[in-house]
């Protein structure tokens, strides 16, 4: 057996585990500064703590993304305020200067439109039918009233508010009776709401079972 040869590669082998050693002490007790240093190796030789990315190119270039994305552009510039529709309703309101303007002339107008909100309101309508007594004592004539949707103070315009408030604005009873109370001082309770909706269902009932008819026969013949 070469003894030589033996001693050398032991001897080769101690060296690289002390200077191991030294590295791991450095990383532990070393200064910041100190840490992560690693020392000169023999060539060829694999360190405990030598760094995987040496030969592969900066890490900073391995890491580096180009990130790239589109942003579509609107097809047309802003163009100022929307309009005023042409066909709402119009409150013409004169502004005369200060000054006396007598004797002078007029030489034109500047004109500003803006849009001005009025909620809706609750109108008493008061219906009166003269009575006439027939003559001879015949009887007493009187002129009959417009047809209703059903009996009592709601009139179509009220009823239909109700429901489309309901069903379009998502707004329910309680919440439309809190705005009748808050808007217009007007308690209405949550059964009188309740019975003016059932009736306004019993009276568009047939006019329902009508359009799920023709629903249904347009289905047959188009299936």
């Amino acid at each position: 057996m070469n003894y030589d040869a033996q001693i050398a590669e032991l001897t080769m082998q101690n060296a690289q585990l002390k200077r191991e050693l030294d590295q791991l002490r450095k990383l532990i007790f070393g200064a910041k500064k100190e840490r992560f240093v690693t020392e000169n190796v023999t060539p060829g030789q694999l360190s405990l703590f030598e760094d995987l990315s040496v030969g592969q190119g900066p890490v900073e270039e391995q890491t580096k993304e180009i990130i790239s994305y589109e942003r579509k552009k609107p097809s047309k510039k802003h163009e100022g305020r929307n309009e005023i529709p042409d066909h709402l309703p119009v409150i013409e309101v004169i502004i005369e200067p200060d000054q006396d303007v007598t004797g002078m002339k007029k030489i034109g107008e500047e004109i500003t439109e803006t849009l001005e909100y009025t909620a809706a309101s609750l109108v008493k309508k008061r219906i009166i039918r003269p009575k006439y007594a027939l003559p001879q004592n015949e009887g007493i004539i009187i002129g009959k009233l417009p047809s209703r949707p059903r009996k009592g103070i709601a009139e179509a315009s009220l009823l239909s508010h109700l429901i489309v408030s309901k069903f379009i604005d998502h707004l329910p009873f309680y919440r439309q009776i809190q705005i009748f109370k808050r808007e217009f001082d007007w308690n209405v309770s949550a059964s009188t709401i309740n019975d003016w909706f059932v009736a306004c269902c019993t009276l568009i009932e047939p006019f329902v079972r009508r359009i799920k008819k023709t629903s249904i026969i347009k289905w047959i013949f188009t299936s």
